[in-house]
């Protein structure tokens, strides 16, 4: 009796494993044959940097939405003018969301499309956040991230495609070509605490003294910004 007890238990532990092994293959299965939805770009080029300002405009098509339900999508361009950043042609009609906001999210079961194009158009935003100090003249500009995106796509909860760009910031391109046009080798030092205020913030003020270095002409006896003399082609003296 107690053996056809043992056998009877061993029989219901195989089939509870046997089950177990089904459902397992069974998931392993739909999740192997459910299509991952992916990103194709159509027009327009991806650059790998961009000046601020400039425009751009690209098409993607996304595949493969027939699994999912939510499909997100978000860039750092900025709207250039009037014109959306989002332009789904045909189903503009159907979507309720604002398509200037940065970041979208559609319903795709009310769409009930297994692919969509999107031509995402705006222009490379400024990277300058300017911040006045209180009641003085003085301006801090404090530059933001400049490793931006073209566009990054999740489907439900799932990243599906990202193209990134540099953000070139014309401030800085221009201060720094200022300083490469600075020839004088006395003048060294004097870039290096240019440089220096320029990375505090204080960006006019370093641009106007890169301005300034850069005109200097090479006379025997040359008055610097009222404090700083050239009293030959090698020595810089500070006067006091």
């Amino acid at each position: 009796m107690n053996k056809m007890g043992d056998l009877m238990k061993i029989n219901h532990f195989n089939l509870s494993i046997n089950k177990k092994i089904i459902i397992l293959i069974l998931f392993i299965f739909f999740v192997n044959n459910s299509s991952a939805a992916t990103v194709e770009l159509t027009s327009g080029t991806l650059p790998s940097s961009l000046r601020e300002g400039i425009q751009t405009n690209l098409t993607v098509k996304i595949n493969e939405l027939q699994d999912n339900n939510l499909l997100t999508i978000e860039t750092s361009l900025i709207p250039a003018g009037d014109k959306p950043l989002y332009d789904f042609g045909e189903l503009n009609a159907f979507i309720n969301e604002n398509r200037y906001q940065q970041k979208i999210t559609l319903n795709l079961s009310s769409l009930n499309k297994q692919f969509i194009y999107v031509t995402i158009s705006g222009k490379a935003p400024d990277a300058g956040n300017n911040i006045k100090c209180g009641n003085s003249d003085i301006i801090i500009t404090k530059f933001g991230n400049t490793k931006l995106k073209f566009y990054e796509i999740h489907a439900d909860d799932k990243l599906t495609g990202i193209e990134s760009f540099d953000l070139i910031i014309l401030k800085k391109e221009n201060f720094e070509k200022t300083l490469q046009q600075v020839s004088w080798s006395q003048l060294d030092d004097l870039k290096k605490e240019t440089r220096n205020l320029f990375d505090l913030g204080l960006v006019n003020d370093a641009q106007i003294l890169a301005n300034s270095m850069k005109n200097i002409q090479l006379p025997n006896n040359l008055l610097l910004f009222g404090f700083i003399e050239i009293k030959d082609n090698t020595w810089l003296n500070v006067i006091f």
